[in-house]
């Protein structure tokens, strides 16, 4: 009987915990991300990912994970620890498959050789790295006009380093001697005041010690000295890391902003977000539908400058309040009809039309055009409105700029 209890005990324990990494280990099944690595639906997408999500108290990549452009090149691979850390080697890809750099990483920090390629396919960077990020030694630094100015650790280089409690990104140039710092280094910033990079930090080496560091203000000159090595400057990582290692979500895909319920139901359920139009009488739920079209993270999908646009979307609803037919006609790009088309889609929950409490079957009409402002602002004005502005409204354009017109009158009267 105790034989048969303990086995039933473990296989208890066994079902407990299997159970459980099921409930948190989410494997994507194709992640899209749009041009800023943020996570979107697929009509945004520039990039797709396929990897495991851990979804814990904190929520991480674990095991092999690759990127691959929209055209199915591969983007980046590589792999992440059990606990959510990059570990093991990386690399990335330009757009045309060439190799754009490779590496290993030791618990989230870059170690060892790292090579770096210009989009040419030719060698731009070798870096050795400690494993910190900050202290590293560049072995090969040749520019992108094949000019070799650093080789096997010793000459000049020039690259980008980020300033880590400010997350501000400086030029640097410097100097390896013997694979150790040599000379003087120069941080440079760029200030938009005066349309120029000034000098803010300059460190003199003398066979790899500090001799003397010095950070500069625009303003007043000389603002501190140290003779001490900072450990806040470090190389710059790919920005696309940050951005996906913290599950950053698209705002026109995911509306919530003091939650990311929405990104964990879609995630994990695969529950794509919608737009819910629930209101207490048609009018109000058609106005709600107006108002999302016309927020900016919309309308920036409709924005060809040398365009004047000009169309109708005729829909009809479901009962459950659904968009069930849409018919667009303009002069959309097939892209911007495919955003169109999607955004309405998302629309649930709109209101009924009643007529004597009776709910009518009808089509319903969203015009959309260029509004242009200097057809219906004071020339005194225009200098506060651009050229025009995309806009979906319940009339033609014609209509829209006569009720401006009526508007302004009414107002001249009273």
């Amino acid at each position: 009987m105790r034989r048969k209890a303990l086995i039933q005990f473990v296989f208890f324990i066994l079902f407990f915990f299997c159970a459980r990494s099921i409930a948190w280990c989410q494997r994507s099944d194709t992640l899209y991300m749009n041009s800023r690595w943020q996570i979107c639906e697929k009509p945004f997408a520039s990039y797709y990912r396929f990897g495991n999500i851990v979804i814990d108290t904190f929520w991480f990549y674990s095991g092999y994970v690759t990127d691959y452009y929209m055209n199915d090149t591969l983007e980046m691979e590589g792999t992440y620890s059990t606990i959510g850390e990059k570990h093991g080697p990386f690399s990335f890809y330009y757009p045309d498959g060439k190799i754009k750099a490779s590496g290993s990483y030791i618990k989230n920090y870059r170690y060892g050789i790292w090579d770096y390629y210009h989009e040419n396919g030719k060698l731009w960077l070798k870096i050795n790295y400690a494993g910190d990020d900050i202290n590293y030694t560049i072995l090969d630094f040749i520019d992108s006009t094949g000019k070799v100015l650093t080789k096997d650790g010793t000459g000049d280089f020039e690259m980008e380093i980020t300033y880590t409690p400010r997350s501000t990104n400086y030029r640097l140039e410097g100097e390896f001697k013997d694979r150790k710092r040599d000379g003087t280094w120069k941080y440079y910033r760029y200030i938009s005041s005066r349309n120029r990079e000034e000098v803010v930090i300059k460190e003199v080496y003398e066979n790899g010690v500090l001799k003397k560091g010095t950070v500069y203000s625009i303003n007043v000159g000389v603002l501190d000295t140290y003779k001490k090595p900072q450990d806040n400057m470090s190389l710059i990582e790919n920005p696309k890391l940050k951005i996906t290692e913290h599950f950053t979500k698209d705002p026109t895909t995911f509306t919530h902003r003091l939650d990311d319920q929405d990104l964990l139901d879609y995630l994990v359920k695969r529950k794509a977000p919608t737009y819910d139009m629930e209101g207490e009488s048609f009018e109000e739920s058609f106005t709600d539908v107006l108002k999302t079209l016309n927020t900016p993270k919309i309308l920036r999908y409709f924005n060809d400058p040398e365009k004047i646009y000009s169309g109708i979307v005729t829909l009809n609803l479901s009962d459950s309040g659904d968009i069930e037919e849409i018919i667009i006609e303009g002069n959309l790009s097939l892209k911007e009809e495919e955003y169109m088309l999607f955004f309405f889609k998302k629309f649930k929950n709109i209101h009924d039309l009643m007529i004597e409490n009776v709910g009518i079957d009808a089509y319903h009409k969203i015009y959309f055009y260029s509004v242009i402002f200097a057809e219906i602002v004071p020339k005194r004005y225009l200098s506060n409105f651009p050229e025009k502005q995309f806009y979906f409204a319940p009339v033609p354009y014609l209509k829209f700029k006569e009720a401006i017109k009526t508007k302004k009158k009414k107002e001249k009267n009273n």
